[in-house]
């Protein structure tokens, strides 16, 4: 496949920022973490999210765009009993991963390094696993450019009447934040076909009311680039299932995780574990809430 140069720097971006996380990326899904991390086990309620659908779903295999070291899938696997594949587009990741699989009594060669953006790689690899009864993709679209292609590529890997599970980062939580990302959303998405003098007196408003100097970028001391320096996107729930019935698939539902109580920059005004306890005891809420209250969904779809 042919791609241009921002393309290619932005890809490579990525698969750097993931080789530098490797080495931790287990930790997130360790349940004896969950409240003792420093960081929010959001992931941690993902997989089991994840695992309950593909349950109801009676799923038997599943294909993993995106599978990280494999502790998800492989988890999937014990749990389920689920026939299992999947690739990533780190190399350090995969070698974890192939490590993590062998350790386990599995094939390592059920993980492969790729680059879901190489359409005659996902071709071949899509030749050589044939279809499953679900594909899963956690944490992938944020860092891919052309959301239509990505999601043709998850097709191909699900049998027809299988399950798609594919989470993204929720552009509505910005209307929660009351910050930066807010007055970007409004300006942006809400109001872009606007004339510029309407938007121009908004923007001076929302300058005014809005913590729009936070949040601050991401940092931090490994030696490649942090999630903020790499392409991490937000979508808009209803667009990207938008995107998903385009190519096939019916049943669309959404589903939420990491929930926040209040609006991140009040978190520090209470004590720390029990801003986590009242994250974790809203985990499983599917109202409506969770759009504005989660920072991050899965679509659920049925491949007609």
């Amino acid at each position: 496949m042919t791609t241009s140069t921002t393309s290619t720097t932005k890809t490579g971006d990525v698969a750097a920022h993931y080789d530098g996380s490797a080495p931790t990326y287990h930790e997130q899904y360790d349940e004896q973490r969950v409240t003792e991390s420093a960081e929010y086990p959001a992931n941690l309620f993902r997989l089991r999210m994840v695992a309950g659908l593909l349950k109801e779903a009676g799923a038997t295999s599943a294909y993993e765009l995106g599978a990280g070291e494999a502790t998800p899938i492989i988890r999937l696997h014990e749990d389920l009993g689920l026939r299992i594949a999947a690739s990533d587009l780190s190399p350090e990741m995969v070698r974890l991963g192939r490590e993590n699989l062998v350790r386990h009594g599995l094939d390592p060669e059920l993980l492969v390094e790729l680059d879901i953006q190489d359409t005659e790689a996902v071709a071949a690899e899509q030749s050589r696993r044939g279809t499953f009864d679900a594909v899963l993709a956690l944490g992938v679209i944020p860092h891919v450019e052309d959301d239509d292609h990505f999601v043709e590529a998850m097709s191909g890997f699900c049998r027809p009447g299988g399950t798609l599970l594919l989470q993204f980062r929720n552009s509505m939580f910005s209307m929660f934040t009351f910050n930066r990302p807010t007055r970007e959303f409004i300006l942006d998405e809400l109001l872009v076909d606007v004339p510029p003098g309407f938007r121009d007196v908004v923007a001076d408003d929302l300058d005014q009311r809005l913590a729009v100097h936070l949040p601050p970028r991401r940092t931090w001391e490994k030696d490649a680039p942090a999630y903020d320096d790499i392409l991490a996107r937000f979508h808009n729930p209803f667009e990207l299932a938008d995107v998903v019935r385009r190519h096939g698939f019916t049943d669309i539902r959404f589903h939420w995780y990491n929930y926040h109580p209040t609006y991140p920059m009040l978190a520090s005004r209470f004590d720390p574990a029990e801003y986590r306890q009242a994250q974790m005891a809203l985990e499983g809420d599917a109202s409506w809430r969770g759009m504005f209250l989660c920072s991050a969904g899965v679509i659920q779809a049925t491949r007609a």
